[in-house]
């Protein structure tokens, strides 16, 4: 008889794992949801296939690449992305001759902040500090500080410098100027990526399909009541459907959500709720005509703008969507209600990317812990939740949500990838501590 491996969550980790596991062994996967694929799902809506926000699919991972192309066919697309500052549209990454053409004289301050930032170094203690001692204060105003506060909902002195260094792939200004006079951009952003021809809801449906030809179980639409544990041992889990006792337990669910299936100490519990997520709400834009950019997404840093970021589904893929419509995906962290919407119309015709009278319809989608958020201190708290939990000898918390790792989508193929390993060679707890070091060296390579 197969062992019994039970997943929490049907993400994008979630479903690898069971992927990977669902041919040795007995796999049940357990989600809340109605529909599978996390912040990783597609949907279709009358004749279109939607992302929830932009899901290219890129890695520098040894392999991963590989493996994502035996479950799909992917398309390869030239990426192009522009960044809009003072009522400038740049490429992005920035680089430095566009902002000596169009704001010489912040390109000036920029190159006396790289002499005055060796001068006064501040000390690496926040998300700001951090930044501003690698680019200077000039560049951090312009390209990170505000774009912080919109993204994460946080001030950027609050937020902890591990923030910055998993989501800004190069170290500094000399990287940046290095990578633009020896044309070596690889370390700071891919040239390509590349997309399912319908969609990642493609993507996630042939995973889905593969489990189930293999006699995996996905149950949805299902309420945890309780865990059970003894000896160290995840024995069992109850949920409204009945009782699922089990040889090993993979958790992708948010920690703050695991740890009260399980009735831990209070100082965990208390260490849980202190863990921070953003909620992302997405709106979406459908217009009477056949393109709205040239960009796959371009980035809106400042402020006074309420959305963040705008992405096209048809810069992704040409089969997503009729020939004379597309859609824009436009996302912000504000609460979202007819008057927001009607300031978000103006701000995307004052940024040129449509005319009122072109949208034939919007409607809003939303992720309640879309991204966790790297407070200061947050270490601390996810030190105290892990250790508690990891004791358990049968059991994996991992994904994004599993292990508060603010990862991209084939960072978590490989951390299910990593995750069946273990469990299919039998791997001791000392070998899950070291890849879990592994996990936290990733990199953001967008």
């Amino acid at each position: 008889m197969k062992k019994k491996v039970v997943i929490l969550g049907a993400g994008i980790t979630g479903l690898v794992s069971a992927y990977y596991l669902s041919e040795d062994y007995d796999v049940v996967v357990i989600e809340k949801g109605k529909s599978v694929g996390g912040s990783a799902a597609g949907f279709k809506y009358k004749d279109f296939i939607m992302d929830y926000g932009p899901h290219k699919i890129y890695s520098e991972l040894p392999g991963i690449m590989d493996e994502i192309e035996k479950v799909v066919e992917l398309n390869k697309i030239k990426k192009k992305n522009s960044i809009y500052l003072e009522g400038n549209y740049f490429e992005f990454p920035l680089k430095i001759q566009q902002i000596m053409k169009k704001m010489p004289s912040k390109a000036f301050k920029a190159g006396w902040d790289m002499f005055a930032k060796s001068i006064s170094k501040k000390p690496d203690d926040s998300y700001e500090n951090y930044l501003i001692n690698r680019f200077g204060k000039t560049m951090y105003n312009l390209s990170f500080r505000d774009y912080a506060e919109k993204v994460w909902g946080s001030n950027p002195k609050e937020l902890d410098k591990e923030l910055a260094k998993r989501r800004v792939a190069i170290t500094g200004m000399l990287d940046l100027i290095k990578g633009i006079l020896f044309k070596d951009t690889k370390n700071i952003s891919a040239d390509y990526f590349y997309y399912p021809p319908k969609g990642i809801k493609q993507l996630i449906d042939n995973i889905v399909d593969k489990i189930k030809k293999n006699g995996g179980r996905i149950l949805t639409n299902e309420n945890i009541s309780e865990i059970k544990i003894e000896n160290n041992m995840v024995k069992d889990i109850k949920i409204k459907n009945g009782i699922i006792k089990m040889d090993y337990m993979i958790s992708t669910i948010p920690l703050d959500e695991f740890v009260k299936y399980i009735n831990a100490d209070e100082e965990v519990l208390d260490a849980a709720s202190k863990l921070r997520y953003q909620k992302l709400n997405i709106l979406y834009f459908i217009l009477n005509k056949p393109r709205a950019m040239e960009d796959s997404w371009r980035f809106y840093p400042e402020k006074k703008l309420i959305f963040q970021r705008v992405s096209e589904m048809k810069s992704f893929s040409q089969d997503v969507g009729p020939e004379d419509k597309t859609v824009l995906m436009v996302e912000t962290i504000k609460d979202v209600n007819k008057e927001l919407v009607k300031k978000i119309i103006e701000q995307l015709e004052e940024v040129g990317l449509i005319k009122e009278n072109e949208i034939e319809e919007y409607f809003l989608k939303s992720y309640d812990k879309s991204y966790p958020v790297y407070t200061k201190g947050f270490k601390e708290h996810l030190s105290k939740i892990l250790e508690y939990i990891e004791k358990y000898e049968n059991f994996y918390s991992t994904g994004r949500p599993g292990l508060f790792n603010y990862n991209n989508m084939d960072q978590c193929w490989d951390m299910a990838m990593k995750t069946a390993e273990h469990i299919k060679e039998d791997k001791s707890r000392e070998d899950w501590q070291e890849t879990k070091t592994y996990f936290d060296k990733y990199r953001i390579v967008d």
